[in-house]
């Protein structure tokens, strides 16, 4: 492995709020993602689905992991992060096996929730030890607002997409919630978002709101006192992972 192609795909480990000293892992050379999240703290997304040439094929992904795990001391998570969405890389789930393989630490998929309706990609993360989905809307109007998402994707669709991951897997789920100030605060947009929770049945349940500048100007970060009150109203599972 060329050291520049290591130290461009896997960086860390860095202390991470949830997952401790987490190992992370990019799979893609640049950004890509099928949502353009308005609070998006890379940017916009330029690329909204892969070309040829932009996937690092999988063992080259997975030898870069060994390759700096051989340097390290065991961190408490190996994390796929993208840059962008990890699970619109075509061999997600063989990058998964093999560094589950090489790495006694568990593995954390980060991920925007959007192809989990279909079965190939749920099959495809199954042997991940955790996985950290994302919710930022409680319908599809506020979903088109701050996701704004490519192609055919819905947000009924990524519901039962997440509803369908939790009945087939078997690990932890830790659903991310972002909330964006003044559009996803309201006290009617915090029921959509509970009733989708409930019917999700995430373990855990991770408040989370800007903490670094957004994608679009004017976006905000929701103040403590309303983050404590959403957490609050959503229940026991619910605990706040923002830094304000």
């Amino acid at each position: 492995m060329v050291d520049h192609l290591r130290k461009r795909y896997v960086f860390g480990p860095i202390l991470s709020r949830r997952l401790g000293k987490s190992l992370g892992v990019d799979v893609f050379p640049e950004k890509i993602c099928n949502y353009d999240c308005i609070y998006c703290e890379l940017g916009r997304s330029a690329k909204r689905c892969p070309a040829e040439g932009d996937c690092l094929p999988a063992e080259t992904i997975v030898e870069a992991v060994k390759e700096r795990l051989r340097e390290i001391t065991q961190p408490d998570h190996v994390t796929l992060y993208g840059p962008g969405e990890p699970t619109l890389h075509g061999d997600i789930g063989e990058i998964i096996r093999g560094i589950k393989a090489i790495s006694k630490s568990p593995l954390a998929l980060l991920t925007n929730s959007s192809l989990f309706w279909r079965e190939e990609i749920r099959r495809a993360v199954l042997d991940a030890d955790l996985i950290i989905p994302s919710l930022d809307a409680g319908g599809e109007d506020t979903f088109r607002i701050v996701n704004r998402p490519a192609g055919d994707a819905t947000f009924e669709k990524m519901v039962e997409g997440l509803v369908a991951l939790r009945r087939d897997f078997r690990g932890p789920i830790w659903l991310e919630v972002f909330l964006v100030d003044g559009l996803t605060t309201g006290d009617d947009e915090i029921r959509r978002i509970r009733h989708c929770i409930e019917l999700i049945e995430a373990d855990r349940v991770q408040l989370n709101t800007l903490d670094r500048p957004a994608a679009e100007p004017g976006v905000r970060a929701v103040p403590r006192r309303r983050m404590n009150e959403v957490a609050e109203l959503i229940g026991p599972t619910c605990e706040i992972i923002s830094r304000n």
